[in-house]
């Protein structure tokens, strides 16, 4: 795309995000309101155990400096965390405000902090002397850029291998636009490389370079892929032309908005009728997304409303937006001789016992294109280039010490790859303790290399 050209998908990016920014005199008037709980149940909620009230009370004070000190004791990257995190059913659903009010907006607070002083470059750190050995991590998810950013500060050379033109895996590919902006990942990305990072892109571990060619010239290799790869309807049928992976499509869309392929390469069309098949949070990214690109969308879901894995506020924003709903719905096939007709499904019920059970009576919904949203998993022929002892189902098993390291001496693995997909704030936890565990493999090592030379 030349320079000249406007971007058919620009609009994702115009678009307004609904949970705007807080100004100044917002933020410290939200701060205010914290109760300072003795027994602080926002923290108990977190994940990672921010320090949730005592960065809101510099926050409400004005002293932004130390409150971003609090935050970053914990959180490696709280500018994206305050903005993508499940925070409905962590932090700020366990605030006590919120039982018979209105809750603190701890990430919208969070956030607040960490632009101000990356904008600021408060919180600037000094490049890594890269003394104390050399680190490969393949991938530049969530588990990836938390790794490399530790292990940049313990000194480490840190190198990272991304098979994409991009940087930040999930964060740049599986999360609209219109719901997180890149230039927040770039400008986290931009920090890293100040910190000595060094990213290659465009190099697939396994078909560019081998795994045994990074243990080779690294002190040790960090496999953090995280799981690209869309779990199949299992239906009849279920390869028909017009069958999407909501992860796949999403991937396509980001390409189109970089520039990388043309609107015309995009599975979904104006004026498509779309049935999107699941309820967590990647079926509503896939749904909202073909809405903007002029389809019909529909989401087909096996369980009820209440039993829906999406946050409840992505649920509302996807009605308010003009989705419909089919619940109870489960599919059995998908119909169509060549191309995609539509989906067979058979109406589900609940039993007193709350056992949800077949009733036997069908209906075919008629659509042009379905998208498989049930989950993802990990791309097997990466898995077994890496060599590492995996599940049956693919993922990577591995040790707690060293934490993160894998059946092979030096291999180590963490995020989605081995804990399945969860969140991204858990990927980055898991990348923090692998990093640690990355640490004491090397100085160890090393130290039996001093003892041996003796």
């Amino acid at each position: 795309m030349s320079p000249k050209e406007k971007n058919p998908l620009a609009f994702f990016h115009e678009e307004p995000i609904s949970d705007r920014d807080y100004t100044m005199s917002e933020a410290v008037a939200e701060a205010k309101r914290c109760l300072n709980c003795r027994v602080p149940q926002c923290r108990n909620g977190c994940p990672i155990e921010n320090e949730i009230p005592q960065f809101i009370h510099e926050v409400a004070q004005g002293n932004f400096g130390a409150a971003a000190e609090y935050i970053y004791h914990r959180s490696d990257f709280p500018a994206l965390c305050g903005r993508i995190c499940p925070r409905e059913t962590q932090c700020e659903g366990s605030c006590v405000l919120g039982k018979k009010g209105k809750h603190i907006e701890i990430g919208k607070l969070e956030r607040f902090v960490a632009d101000l002083v990356l904008d600021n470059h408060v919180l600037d750190d000094v490049p890594s002397k890269k003394c104390n050995g050399t680190v490969a991590i393949v991938g530049s998810g969530p588990a990836g850029l938390a790794a490399a950013q530790d292990l940049a500060r313990m000194d480490y050379g840190v190198t990272i291998f991304e098979s994409s033109t991009q940087p930040g895996g999930t964060l740049t590919y599986g999360i609209p636009t219109f719901r997180l902006h890149k230039e927040y990942v770039l400008r986290e990305v931009e920090r890293l490389e100040q910190l000595g990072v060094t990213i290659r892109y465009e190099t697939k571990v396994g078909r560019d370079i081998s795994l045994d060619e990074l243990a080779e010239h690294f002190d040790a290799v960090f496999i953090a892929v995280g799981t690209m790869e869309g779990w199949k309807l299992g239906v009849e049928n279920d390869h028909l032309s017009g069958v999407i992976d909501a992860a796949q499509f999403l991937y396509q869309v980001e390409q189109v908005q970089l520039g990388e392929e043309p609107l015309s390469k995009l599975p979904v069309k104006p004026g498509d009728t779309v049935l999107v098949v699941g309820a967590g949070n990647v079926a509503i990214d896939a749904a909202r997304t073909a809405l903007r690109l002029k389809a019909n969308v529909k989401i087909v879901y096996r369980r009820g409303e209440k039993n829906m894995k999406c946050l409840p506020s992505e649920y509302e924003e996807a009605k308010e937006e003009g989705i419909q709903f089919q619940f109870y719905s489960a599919p059995r096939a998908v119909t169509g001789t060549d191309h995609v007709e539509g989906l067979k499904i058979e109406k589900q019920k609940i039993l007193e016992d709350g056992t949800m059970v077949p009733t036997g009576e069908f209906e075919i919904v008629p659509a042009n294109k379905i998208i498989a949203a049930i989950g993802n998993k990990p791309e097997m022929d990466i898995i077994q280039a890496f060599g590492a002892e995996a599940t049956e189902d693919g993922y990577i098993e591995s040790r707690n010490i060293p934490y993160g390291m894998t059946s092979r001496r030096g291999i180590f693995a963490a995020g989605d790859v081995v804990h399945k997909p969860k969140t991204v704030v858990l990927a980055m936890r898991e990348g923090k303790r692998t990093a640690a565990g990355i640490d004491e493999y090397i100085r160890a090592k090393h130290m039996m290399e001093e003892v041996e030379k003796g």
